[in-house]
């Protein structure tokens, strides 16, 4: 998909027929609530499922008017919409789970679900790696596939430079110049990602 902010998102969620609007709120949004419904204890299906009635009930208060950003960042918004989906499908759960142990059965893994403040800090990580990785894949495009190579090699999988330097055939200063073209362009791209106007 094209790079499109947050903002684009968000006004042309305001047509109800818009299904490429949708498209690309579920894409920016699904798979960090995916994510964070799983670190939360879900399985996989659970976690779809809340992904999915998220996001629903995003787009319904959205379109309702009730998203100000002044009041903070829509991802934000969305956490606290996903962790009440969160608390909803777990006494859903608990329920299935009293049956389950009616018949002998252990299944007490959804008691531990993390309070606000711990499956704050697991959005905030899961949505962080989500703009990273959106982020990544636009600089990708952006930037010669050798500046790209280094940046990769020397800032994530934290090679020497001068090892980086020599498989690529380029100086270590070179590398270094590299890490700090991609990491400003990386942190534009993050900031513009989820910018709201």
């Amino acid at each position: 998909m094209d790079w499109v902010t947050t903002s684009t998102i968000l006004e042309r969620l305001h047509d109800f027929n818009n299904r490429s609007a949708w498209d690309r709120l579920v894409g920016r949004f699904r798979t960090p609530i995916i994510s964070f419904a799983l670190r939360m204890g879900l399985g996989h299906p659970d976690a779809e499922d809340l992904a999915q009635e998220a996001l629903m009930a995003f787009a319904d208060s959205y379109r309702a008017g009730k998203y100000d950003p002044a009041r903070g960042r829509l991802s934000d918004w969305l956490f606290g919409i996903a962790y009440r989906q969160l608390l909803g499908t777990r006494k859903q759960l608990r329920r299935r789970e009293r049956n389950v142990s009616s018949l002998g059965e252990d299944a007490s893994i959804l008691a531990q679900i993390p309070d606000e403040e711990a499956a704050t800090k697991s959005w905030n990580e899961e949505w962080a790696r989500a703009v990273l990785q959106a982020s990544l894949t636009r600089v990708r495009r952006e930037v010669e596939p050798t500046s790209i190579q280094a940046f990769e090699l020397y800032a994530l999988a934290k090679q020497p430079a001068a090892d980086v330097a020599a498989q690529l055939g380029i100086s270590r200063n070179a590398v270094f110049i590299a890490k700090h073209r991609v990491l400003k362009r990386l942190r534009e791209l993050q900031e513009e990602y989820e910018r709201v106007a």
